[in-house]
């Protein structure tokens, strides 16, 4: 489950060099639960859950901050990082039996957007690029996606849930 985001053109092409899964349909995203439900599992029940918490968060505006990394990854950092926080915190308080990234209690969830991992972290072409001068950048979160690998290996949206009041029923 994720917040879909756009990204300057330059970051974009960017991540798409240097992340994997953005050339098999996998959209620029801070991630909110993953792994999520099996696509075949996706019923009714779980949408009115995930619309009911979606419906308690309001639409969040933010700015794409700069640059950071943790070992195997090259980030950008989001500001403000509560809002997202709370949104999170409220999912995985709904969906228990689906920790973010499989992580125990505990784990500080940092919302970010992946620009490069693994061996491209260290890609002085990422490093050094000039895409990053296009931060900081503003953005707007209105709703969450819950994206799923089909049977070819390519990310699919399978539902768009709204932020706030405007969310379905």
């Amino acid at each position: 489950m994720i917040v879909r985001a756009t990204l300057p053109a330059p970051l974009e092409r960017l991540r798409r060099r240097s992340v994997e899964d953005a050339n098999v349909g996998m959209p620029a995203h801070l991630t909110l639960l993953y792994p999520f439900v099996e696509p075949m599992a996706l019923e009714p029940s779980i949408r009115e859950r995930l619309a009911s918490i979606a419906r308690s968060h309001a639409p969040i505006d933010y700015r794409l901050v700069g640059r950071a990394a943790w070992p195997d990854t090259t980030y950008i950092a989001i500001d403000p990082a509560d809002p997202f926080r709370a949104l999170q915190a409220d999912l995985a308080a709904g969906f228990t039996a689906y920790p973010i990234y499989g992580r125990a209690a505990g784990f500080e969830f940092v919302p970010h957007l992946t620009i490069a991992e693994g061996a491209a972290i260290d890609d002085l072409s990422v490093v050094r690029s000039p895409a990053w001068d296009s931060l900081p950048a503003t953005g707007r979160a209105e709703g969450i996606e819950v994206i799923a690998e089909d049977r070819g290996g390519r990310w699919r949206l399978r539902w768009r849930i709204r932020l706030g009041r405007g969310a379905p029923r």
